[in-house]
């Protein structure tokens, strides 16, 4: 009988001390970012809501952040997003109107691939300039924005500048000088964020 009270003891002793030991849930930081959110038209981009996301280059992904930071511009294009850790975040948004699942990651191999030029001469220059490239879709998991341009490589061109849309989902995200628009975030900081197409 005595040696079943010291394994009782023992055990909730074990317990009590297994539990003390879990982590905590951490709060969420209290950091904001304020800014304007445009069209390049200079029109304001009212009620888009802005997700703010991780963006992994290396490993061409988009991730949601635990906690998703989102907020929706005001008829001034204004926003505010709380509650982040500081560093290096993409951008991206849906329409007003438009309520879809928002994967938890997206795919962005495809915004890097290349395309046939169409004027295999000229090489480091931005296509077109004299007229705007209509929308057209850029294989099954994007649709390019009116308004896009390509970097000419000779016989091939990339992404330029876009506005790009992820297909189905409808959500959008931003590709400047070939690249995902990317932003260091800190806390108090201001961002002008401007949509290509729009």
């Amino acid at each position: 009988m005595r040696a079943t009270r010291l394994y009782t003891l023992v055990l909730v002793t074990a317990t009590v001390c297994f539990a003390v030991e879990l982590p905590k849930s951490q709060p969420k930081p209290a950091t904001t970012a304020s800014g304007v959110f445009l069209g390049r038209s200079g029109r304001p981009m009212a009620g888009v809501r802005l997700i703010l996301c991780e963006a992994r280059p290396d490993e061409s992904k988009i991730r949601l952040l635990p906690n998703v930071p989102i907020a929706a511009a005001d008829a001034a294009g204004r926003f505010t997003l709380r509650g982040f850790d500081p560093g290096r975040w993409t951008i991206i948004y849906l329409l007003p109107g438009v309520n879809v699942a928002i994967p938890k990651e997206i795919d962005i191999s495809a915004l890097e691939a290349v395309d046939k030029s169409p004027l295999p001469l000229l090489d480091k220059v931005e296509l077109p300039t004299y007229k705007p490239n209509e929308s057209r879709p850029w294989t099954r998991q994007f649709t390019l924005l009116k308004g896009h341009t390509f970097w000419a490589m000779r016989e091939h061109m990339k992404i330029w500048n876009a506005t790009v849309r992820h297909d189905p989902q409808g959500l959008y995200l931003e590709v400047r000088r070939g690249a995902i628009w990317l932003l260091d975030f800190e806390d108090k900081c201001q961002i002008k964020f401007e949509a290509w197409t729009f």
